[in-house]
This record gives C-alpha cells, structure tokens and sequence, in this order.
C-alpha cells in the first residue's frame, strides 16, 4: 500500500488530514505544497485536486480531495488500523460528525475572513465592522463547542476526528492573538476549551504534525 498526503503547511484542512492519519497509525509520504510557489496550481496536482486546493491524498493510485471526505475514506479503508476516528455507538458517532460539521461550517468562515485580512493582507485591515462582526461569530460558535465538550477530548476519553477538526481552528485564532493581540482572539477560549486544547497537545504524534512553517517563521 502507498498513501501521498499532499498538505499544505498551516492549512486548517490539511492538518485535520494529518492528525486523522497519524491516529491511523498510517504509513504515508508526505508532500508539502508551497502556495507561493505556485504547487496548487501545476497541472499535476490539478490533475489531483482540480480545486487547486489542499489537502488531498493518493492512495495505490486512487486519488481523493475534500479533508471531510477523506477523514471517511481512511476510516472505512483501514477500519481495524490504530484507533478509530469516530465513536462506535452511532449516537456518539453522529454527535461527533455534526460537531465536526459544524467546525467548517460555522467557524471557520469567521476564522477565515479575519484570517484574510489581518494575517494574509498587505494592506491595512479595510472593514473593522467585518472584523467585529467575525469575532461575535466565533465567540458564538466557540460558546456551542463548549457546552458539547465532554473532557478531555470532545466526546469523552477517546479522541476523535472532531477533535482534529476542531483543533486546528482554535490554533488560528492562537496564530491571530500572536500578531493582533489587541483584539483578543485567544481570549474567547474558555477555561475548558484551553483544557482540551492541551489534551490534544498531548497525543503522542501532535508535535509531528504542527504546521512546518510555523515552527521557522513569525508569520
């Protein structure tokens, strides 16, 4: 078997991949794309992901894009491969999958646009109103993943792919407090959330999968 993780350093998606992969116990190649350096767009990887987005995986010549879609590939394809990504019971399992939904759907669009405009612009923030408006928003969603949050993980004593949906998000408002403390992003973490921040922290194969780029630069 040949799995090729195609990641892109710093990607919220891409790291959900990677954690998913490693809790696998999976074998893979890694290849890191460099966006500046136009990899997302050559015609190989189009031919891949024709999104031009990452992450995206191979495996044995199969190739699947979209991290939600994979994060399933990998569990219905190595079912009896390290630890499970979802909980069994299908009460549990839907929980976590609707919390894992919710991630891309409510918080990252927040985190994103004031990503867009205060980490990924090189011009001064233009709309505060928008800045604003995002952060009530990941506050609210923040508040909902909160009161879900069944310690120390999300849905108990085993983690799951909602944890490493999850993770990466909070690490961008981390990434934001760094440059932008004035607006508080890491502040609208609770106590609790913080907690299980520092369980995932510590899985064993966590510091492996931190975002290269982020260990050897400020930005």
């Amino acid at each position: 078997m040949s799995i090729t993780f195609h990641y892109l350093s710093g990607s919220p998606f891409s790291w959900k991949v990677w954690l998913a992969l490693e809790h696998k116990e999976l074998s893979y190649t890694l290849n890191v794309l460099k966006a500046d350096a136009g990899d997302l767009k050559q015609s190989q990887y189009l031919a891949i992901n024709p999104h031009g987005k990452a992450p995206a995986l191979e495996v044995d010549g199969f190739s699947l894009y979209e991290s939600s879609v994979i994060i399933e590939f990998l569990e219905d394809s190595f079912p009896n491969h390290g630890l499970a990504l979802w909980p069994h019971d299908p009460r549990r399992k839907a929980i976590a999958r609707r919390l894992a939904a919710e991630v891309d759907a409510y918080l990252y669009p927040p985190v994103r646009c004031c990503v867009e405009q205060l980490l990924l612009s090189k011009e001064s923030p233009s709309n505060g109103t928008e800045i604003t408006q995002a952060r009530q928003a990941i506050s609210s969603s923040l508040a909902l993943f909160d009161g879900a949050l069944v310690a120390p993980f999300l849905m108990g004593t085993q983690a799951t792919a909602a944890d490493f949906a999850l993770y990466p998000m909070t690490s961008m408002l981390t990434r934001l407090d760094l440059h932008h403390p004035a607006h508080g992003f890491a502040a609208l973490m609770s106590e609790r959330l913080k907690q299980w921040r520092s369980q995932v922290e510590a899985l064993p194969f966590f510091r492996h999968t931190e975002p290269p780029h982020w260990r050897t630069s400020t930005v």
